[in-house]
């Protein structure tokens, strides 16, 4: 997200996190810090960039979870995790984001497991995340996760119910949600997140 207006809009609903990206090549790139309320977590998003870039951005944005989007090797995940206690920043979650689109992207997976707090799927295509396309949520069910499970990737209002059942069923933790709720890049809209929240919700207690 990076509208001032716009954040302040969604942050009255219930989510849980408000993504920030830092990849200079997306529409959605996030330069003004914003404040939150303290019930809100701040996601900043990057992709292969250098350790001195994320823990100024970690400063400057007050972030709570970084999500690595790029082809960071565990080793880099793992300076990261020890630039963040070296520098004060201990309780910073480090999410790693993985492209899938065959049972084959999953390999390799579990070598972050030890320097990371979650993983985060999204589809392989075309662009580093925005391109409104699923993976086959099926292969979830064939895989035993090491750590919580963030699901992304063409994620829409009409989904509501498979990522609920998801969740019943211990496979994700939640959801990142991006282009299927935007008007335009960057800009989300209100009344389609609340409507999708509600869904969910009324599943959750069935």
């Amino acid at each position: 997200m990076n509208d001032a207006g716009n954040i302040e809009a969604i942050s009255q609903l219930e989510v849980d996190y408000l993504g920030f990206i830092f990849y200079k090549a997306s529409p959605r790139y996030a330069e003004t810090p914003v404040h939150l309320p303290e019930t809100l977590q701040k996601v900043g998003v990057f992709v292969n960039e250098s350790e001195e870039l994320i823990l100024e951005k970690v400063k400057q944005f007050d972030l709570d979870v970084i999500q690595l989007h790029g082809h960071e090797t565990p080793e880099f995940c793992e300076d990261i995790s020890e630039a963040l206690a070296k520098n004060g920043y201990p309780k910073v979650e480090l999410w790693k984001v993985f492209s899938i689109k065959t049972p084959e992207d999953f390999e390799g997976m579990e070598a972050y497991s030890f320097y990371v707090h979650k993983y985060l799927l999204d589809t392989k295509g075309q662009y580093r995340g925005g391109n409104g396309q699923k993976f086959d949520w099926q292969m979830l069910y064939q895989r035993d996760f090491s750590k919580p499970v963030m699901l992304s990737g063409g994620i829409g209002p009409e989904d509501a119910e498979a990522v609920v059942k998801l969740y019943q069923d211990g496979i994700i933790e939640g959801v990142d949600v991006n282009s299927g709720f935007e008007d335009e890049p960057g800009l989300k809209n209100k009344i389609a997140i609340k409507k999708f929240i509600k869904t969910i919700r009324t599943y959750e207690q069935v």
